[in-house]
């Protein structure tokens, strides 16, 4: 691969595994007249209570578990309210798991020069940019599998994509909490960003003349940028980009569903970051 000119090469590969980092969470709490939603998922609360983001907690009564006593417990320790129902009712496709709570949404970030700035070297950073994925289950499975193989940060435009709503944090099973999302206006901006700090941007494309995803070493600082099943990445991000990879299909289907292939990917560059030995 031919690198453009200014940039190094990516840095060698982590020869033993070292903690994640995904840099200080210094930024962007969210004030006191933020808005609340409705969370629902066992999960998603159980992480929302830990992060001390919960107003209140409703259990109905016939709900039970090993993680509704751990929501049980955690309300308890940080003098959340607790109220019993025998049923509420919840917005069409979601699951209610006999649990809901008033919290506060995850914290949205808007800076991302300086969070550029703090991400360490080792293990090498990855960033996720998602240009046009606008169904919620999609975003939501997305940032699950980000932050189980240390995705350092996702990217989200402004416009003409799914926002962090009920929906994503319950399809993310709480992970939408832990990941740093950062919602940009420019996505092209957030790239040339990203470039200026060091960073390798790699598309993804399903093409003839792509780069395997296993060919793509991964050892470097990455901006991985994953397009909408229907239009793909953007010709303009395409343009800044210095790597276009692919994932192999050998069946009659001409593509992966957009958050099937991203755990492919960021499990792949966990191993190319030296997280997984």
């Amino acid at each position: 691969m031919n690198r453009r000119k200014g940039k190094g090469s990516p840095s060698p590969k982590v020869g033993s595994r070292a903690p994640a980092s995904r840099g200080p969470a210094k930024t962007d709490k969210p004030g006191p007249t933020a808005g609340l939603f409705h969370l629902y998922g066992r999960k998603p609360i159980l992480e929302a209570l830990r992060l001390g983001l919960v107003q209140n907690v409703e259990l109905t009564r016939r709900a039970h578990g090993q993680t509704i006593t751990a929501i049980r417990e955690q309300a308890e320790r940080q003098r959340v309210p607790i109220s019993m129902m025998d049923s509420f009712p919840v917005e069409e496709g979601l699951t209610v798991q006999g649990v809901r709570a008033l919290a506060r949404p995850p914290v949205m970030r808007y800076d991302i020069r300086d969070f550029l700035a703090s991400l360490p070297d080792s293990p090498p950073p990855l960033i996720a940019m998602l240009d046009g994925v606008t169904d919620p289950q999609n975003l939501g499975a997305i940032l699950r599998s980000a932050e189980a193989a240390a995705v350092s940060a996702v990217v989200i435009r402004e416009r003409r994509q799914a926002g962090i709503t009920e929906a994503v944090v319950k399809a993310s099973a709480g992970a939408a909490y832990l990941v740093p999302v950062f919602q940009v206006v420019n996505l092209s901006q957030a790239a040339r960003m990203a470039r200026e700090s060091g960073f390798w941007v790699v598309a993804t494309a399903a093409e003839p003349k792509a780069l395997s995803y296993r060919s793509y070493h991964w050892n470097g600082k990455t901006l991985l940028i994953l397009g909408s099943e229907g239009m793909g990445v953007s010709a303009l991000l395409r343009r800044d980009c210095d790597v276009v990879v692919s994932i192999p299909i050998f069946g009659s289907m001409d593509s992966l569903n957009v958050s099937v292939a991203a755990g492919i990917l960021f499990f792949e560059a966990a191993r190319g970051r030296g997280l997984i030995e």
